[in-house]
């Protein structure tokens, strides 16, 4: 079994009609596979809004802190976190956990680069299949999926 380093989900869902942050947190953490129907307290959204808010005094939250405030167990906010770190959106320093970056949109962008990343390592290793199995390229002006 490999070991996984990184972990995206994106899904494509329909903004939010309100102008709410909580619907707008709750928008990103479902859109990034973190709000799923086994998070019935919603502890990944209650964490990273807990994270954008220390974000905006500059400090992270340790994961009692984080326990104190979204009122899960101790396990519950560690797994999550967890989940939080291998998306990329949450970093471990020291003892404190906070934003990758300094405000979301920069975490979300530096996701982003990650993703391209991994796509730019999945299509050179697809090349390379390709190549050594003989199979032409498709082509590219097939209609949208």
């Amino acid at each position: 079994m490999e070991k996984i380093l990184k972990e995206f989900a994106v899904r494509k869902l329909k903004e939010p009609a309100d102008d709410r942050i909580d619907s707008d947190i709750a928008w990103i953490c479902s859109s990034l596979g973190f709000l799923t129907p086994r998070d019935r307290d919603q502890t990944a959204f209650k964490i990273l809004k807990a994270l954008i808010e220390a974000a905006r005094e500059g400090k992270g939250l340790s994961s009692e802190e984080l326990s104190q405030l979204v009122r899960p167990t101790i396990g519950s906010v560690i797994y999550h976190l967890k989940r939080l770190m291998k998306s990329g959106l949450v970093v471990k320093l020291n003892s404190s956990y906070e934003l990758r970056m300094g405000s979301l949109l920069t975490t979300v962008e530096e996701v982003e680069k990650d993703v391209t990343a991994t796509f730019s390592r999945i299509k050179m290793v697809a090349d390379d299949i390709d190549k050594k199995m003989g199979l032409m390229r498709r082509s590219l002006n097939r209609a949208a999926y």
